[in-house]
């Protein structure tokens, strides 16, 4: 079936239930179905997330009576965790939200549902958005929050979907570790109470607990039976996982940016975008997840994602800063001998007054070392190229050493509270740049523009 006669049967659907004032909101992928309530001017709630419904299906959906609101908003009645909690300029801090209106479009083999909310009483709103992709079992949900209000809005908490799931033999699943202990696996029954799974660091978000999860809704997870719904929450920044079991028989699982010591001020007509919250659904374990989510990546998160990558090699393990012309050489000899595609040189190439020898100096003076490669990047490039690979190069020009040419000259564009010392990373030097500075934004460019430039592949 094609985009608009599919398009054209969910804009039927809308009205299936009898009149524009009550309507059901259906949004599908080839194999999974999503069913909302969104009665003009009453509430908007959750019906179904799960498998492929029929006609049938859809009709029986009518006698539901166990429903939750699909966004869930502090202040009235929310006796469970809430999604998004503000602070009106006069203090007051409920929200109403109701149904405006449902919308839906088509676009690059997905369909978009937006179901647009506004408070009872202040002109505020929120757009409650779904975006179903029709050649993989995923469905994308995020929020956009606006307003008209005289005055800023204070957001507190504005997550970017929630989902509740039937208590049972409900297991969590997901990951955990630390640097060289990464990708630990974590498999636990939910039990009442609140399961927080959560990053604060601000630099990597997946290096000890993953924004990714999968529920086992019958029982222990295995890996090729049994129903799962997996979530992940597409945001590199710090992030919060909640699951609230209560005891209304429901755990109630909310996803978005962490929202610690993080209020957002919104001004009026500003608009305030969530990061997406993957959702999918299968029947085939957690592999059957797994499955669905990579190929959601490869066909529309990854540059070039159905394209093979090449087999490389990386010096960091082999040589760590010990970098050499020499070394270098004979590290592309070895992978091209294997069938190896790419080298790509790592840490400890640069450095022109305070050579990289060790991870205390040298971040941010980007220049080679000649005494470490007397060719230049010419001569790796020139190596590459008689072992038939290609050649890549580390840098990571949003980090400075204390101990670097670039802070002796602008110690004012690294990361610093005002009247606190420097907060020091690695090797006690390490800070990071200010990367809302433009003048960094600009310095940031130049370094990987005149590596490129002077460089090409």
């Amino acid at each position: 079936m094609d985009f608009k006669k599919r398009t054209n049967l969910f804009l039927g659907a809308l009205l299936l239930t009898g009149g524009l004032f009550a309507q059901n909101v259906y949004v599908s992928t080839p194999n999974t179905s999503l069913v909302l309530s969104a009665p003009e001017g009453g509430k908007l709630e959750y019906l179904y997330y799960g498998s492929k419904l029929s006609d049938v299906d859809m009709q029986n959906l009518e006698t539901v009576e166990s429903k939750h609101t699909a966004y869930p908003e502090y202040g009235m009645n929310c006796p469970t965790e809430t999604a998004l909690a503000v602070k009106h300029a006069d203090g007051n801090m409920t929200l109403q939200l109701q149904v405006l209106k449902v919308t839906a479009s088509e676009e690059n083999n997905a369909v978009t549902t937006v179901v647009s909310l506004k408070d009872k009483v202040y002109p505020f709103f929120v757009n409650v958005c779904y975006r179903a992709w029709q050649d993989a079992d995923v469905i994308e949900a995020w929020t956009e929050i606006s307003h008209q209000e005289k005055k800023p809005v204070v957001l507190n908490q504005f997550a970017s979907a929630y989902l509740p799931i039937r208590r049972g033999e409900v297991w969590l699943s997901h990951l955990y570790g630390s640097w060289g202990n990464e990708g630990r696996v974590s498999q636990e029954p939910l039990a009442s109470g609140m399961k927080v799974i959560k990053n604060k660091d601000g630099v990597r978000n997946s290096h000890t607990s993953h924004a990714e999860v999968m529920f086992s809704l019958d029982g222990r997870p295995q890996e090729n039976a049994g129903n799962v719904i997996g979530a992940a929450l597409c945001y590199s920044g710090n992030y919060k996982l909640r699951i609230d079991t209560h005891d209304d028989g429901y755990h109630h699982f909310f996803a978005g940016i962490n929202e610690e010591n993080s209020a957002y001020t919104l001004k009026k007509d500003e608009l305030f975008r969530t990061p997406e919250l993957a959702l999918t659904y299968s029947s085939e374990g957690l592999s059957g997840g797994s499955r669905n989510f990579h190929r959601w990546a490869r066909l529309h998160k990854l540059a070039h994602g159905t394209t093979p990558r090449k087999i490389l090699l990386n010096s960091w393990e082999g040589v760590y800063f010990d970098i050499n012309q020499e070394g270098m050489d004979q590290m592309m000899a070895d992978i091209a001998s294997m069938g190896g595609e790419l080298f790509v040189m790592d840490d400890g190439w640069f450095g022109d007054k305070y050579p990289r020898k060790n991870d205390s100096s040298s971040l941010g003076d980007w220049t080679v070392d000649k005494s470490k490669l007397l060719k230049g990047i010419d001569g790796l490039l020139a190596d590459a190229k008689k072992h038939g690979i290609k050649f890549g190069i580390w840098i990571e020009p949003e980090m400075a050493n204390t101990v670097s040419e670039l802070y002796e000259q602008h110690p004012e564009w690294v990361i610093k509270a005002p009247e606190r010392d420097l907060v020091l990373g690695r090797g006690g030097t390490q800070v990071v740049l200010d990367l809302a500075n433009p003048a960094v934004q600009d310095y940031i460019f130049k370094v990987v523009d005149d590596l490129m430039t002077a460089y090409p592949a």
